[in-house]
């Protein structure tokens, strides 16, 4: 049983490193090209939000006040690569762009659980740093559901060209069943952009309706994994590896 628990720890870990590994050796520094449209400036911020807005990829059952997770979050979101092939240093850029994520989340009293999260997106001068505070209104038993209401909040470094911050709340719920616990949730995502390189670009600030779906597998007791699909503006796809307790 223990074999079999690290082998597939082992193939878990490989597949987000393979699901990162296509953009180590690119060139991908966010730098906007002057010929960039207010139309496609629009996009990319739409585009960029989704990839540093906060995503929990959890479900809604708190983790309890001795309860703590930690794990590594990659989300492919899909982009325009003809937009941005003009925001990007090499021209070349890919149709969907791949964001790691170190996450951590701890359970408090009151079914309240807090978590941070940290990108560094490799290959690129992209960074990330965002958190969460969340509330479970159904803590959910052996017979009812967890209900949870999640507030974020998000902001781009590290790139001089772009300004980027978001904020967003959600309402999830799950129900879990020996070891799986699908889960579903809705909530709005504001985005605030703005360009820094003298382009004469406008502020672009959206606001975007985003719904989920997923699953958490839990493989051993201190060991799961998610997966979970995110429907807005940008779409986006999300595999989380986690440890906790």
């Amino acid at each position: 049983m223990l074999k079999h628990s690290l082998i597939t720890t082992f193939a878990l870990t490989s597949l987000i490193a393979a699901a990162i590994s296509p953009v180590q050796a690119a060139d991908n520094d966010i730098s906007l090209d002057p010929s960039l449209l207010q139309s496609e400036f629009n996009t990319l911020v739409d585009e960029l939000g989704t990839a540093v807005s906060y995503n929990p990829v959890s479900p809604a059952e708190p983790l309890g006040i001795t309860g703590f997770e930690a794990g590594i979050l990659v989300t492919m979101v899909d982009i325009d690569d003809n937009i941005w092939s003009k925001a990007v240093s090499d021209a070349d850029a890919p149709s969907m762009l791949p964001v790691p994520r170190l996450m951590v989340r701890k359970g408090l009293p009151f079914g309240i659980d807090v978590g941070l999260g940290y990108t560094k997106v490799p290959g690129s001068n992209i960074k990330i740093i965002g958190g969460e505070i969340r509330k479970a209104i159904l803590e959910g038993t052996a017979a009812t559901p967890a209900v949870a209401v999640i507030g974020h909040t998000s902001k781009l470094s590290g790139v001089s060209d772009v300004d980027i911050s978001t904020y967003g709340i959600d309402v999830g719920i799950s129900k879990g069943f020996a070891i799986f616990t699908p889960y579903a949730g809705i909530g709005q995502v504001w985005i605030n952009g703005s360009e820094n390189a003298g382009l004469g670009l406008a502020d672009h600030d959206t606001s975007e309706t985003r719904s989920y779906a997923g699953l958490r597998i839990g493989f051993m007791p201190l060991l799961n994994l998610v997966a979970q699909a995110d429907f807005s503006v940008v779409n986006s796809y999300s595999l989380r590896l986690n440890l906790g307790f």
